[in-house]
């Protein structure tokens, strides 16, 4: 039997996955920083992750649309999350490394949305896997956004 997704049930489950880890990820994130402008901003991002995780598991032909239509869309990258270090994941985090981390993970995650897009054989499976890569992608602009406005370019 070939490796890799065989259905699209599959595909949804594992992306569901991903979109609770990144749930836990934020809410983490935001117990470790002092700051509450950061806190507040990890927790919306904890919920948008919890709200993608709902969208596909009760994912309909509205909701495949939804996810569809991220590919028309361009996103726009300040490429931040490739100029600076990994930060790590320490008990105490501040600002800058707050950042850092967050970015990273959604670049992370685009980059392997991105992957699985190339490498599925099925279009359908393909589609929903750009699609989200695309939503990781605004993830990590609004983080460099951020990122930019309070640290400027990284050396």
């Amino acid at each position: 039997m070939e490796k890799g997704f065989q259905s699209l049930a599959e595909v949804i489950d594992f992306a569901a996955r991903r979109e609770e880890e990144a749930h836990d990820f934020y809410k983490s994130l935001a117990k470790k920083i002092d700051d509450p402008f950061l806190q507040q901003l990890f927790d919306e991002f904890a919920e948008e992750e919890a709200k993608h995780q709902k969208t596909l598991l009760d994912l309909d032909a509205a909701g495949m649309e939804r996810i569809f239509s991220n590919i028309a869309q361009e996103v726009n990258s300040l490429n931040i999350a490739d100029r600076v270090q990994e930060a790590a994941p320490e008990a105490r985090l501040d600002l800058k490394q707050a950042l850092i981390l967050a970015m990273k993970r959604e670049d992370k995650s685009h980059q392997l949305y991105s992957l699985l897009g190339e490498l599925s054989a099925d279009e359908t499976i393909s589609l929903l896997f750009v699609g989200l890569a695309q939503e990781e992608a605004a993830h990590r602009y609004r983080i460099e956004k951020a990122y930019q406005t309070l640290f400027g370019e990284p050396a």
